[in-house]
């Protein structure tokens, strides 16, 4: 299997509270989602072709199915997503998103790939390149600040 470089968006209160920050090189393992609608960051969007698996449910009651990504990018990549009829072949338009706060079901497998790059946008499409999650730029002290997203580009399915 070939690596490719999926945008994953990650949002800045999934990490503030009780996670370890992320850095440019860094492996990690990560639940992922893909949303079809509502994508915060153009550059995120990807479109991908998915086989669609079991019906799962979140924590917080909503449902989706399990989609595994059969084109790059990302191909073998499992995330939580919208709800499809089992064993369809789909092309969706979306975004893949990060969590560990279980908005996305545990049966949702890991994805395990190496950061390549870091962006934050402090200010919504506007990105800008940082080193990681330390590297932020809003004053989270500051009531008015908006909490930032960040685009990663996530190297997966190196062998």
């Amino acid at each position: 299997m070939t690596a490719s470089v999926i945008p994953v968006i990650v949002e800045e209160w999934q990490f503030a509270c009780c996670a370890d920050p992320f850095a440019v090189g860094d492996l990690v393992s990560w639940r992922l989602s893909f949303a079809e609608d509502d994508v915060a960051l153009d550059e995120a969007r990807v479109t991908v072709d998915v086989v669609t698996g079991e019906h799962i449910e979140t924590e917080q009651g909503r449902f989706g199915s399990l989609l595994t990504v059969q084109s790059e990018p990302g191909r073998g990549v499992t995330a939580f997503g919208p709800s499809h009829p089992a064993g369809r072949a789909l092309r969706l338009s979306g975004a893949f998103a990060q969590d560990h706060h279980d908005l996305v079901p545990a049966t949702v497998p890991l994805t395990t790939g190496r950061i390549t790059r870091v962006r934050e946008a402090p200010v919504t499409s506007q990105l800008r390149d940082v080193r990681g999650f330390a590297d932020r730029t809003i004053d989270l002290d500051d009531e008015h600040a908006w909490a930032p997203l960040f685009l990663i580009d996530l190297q997966v399915g190196q062998r």
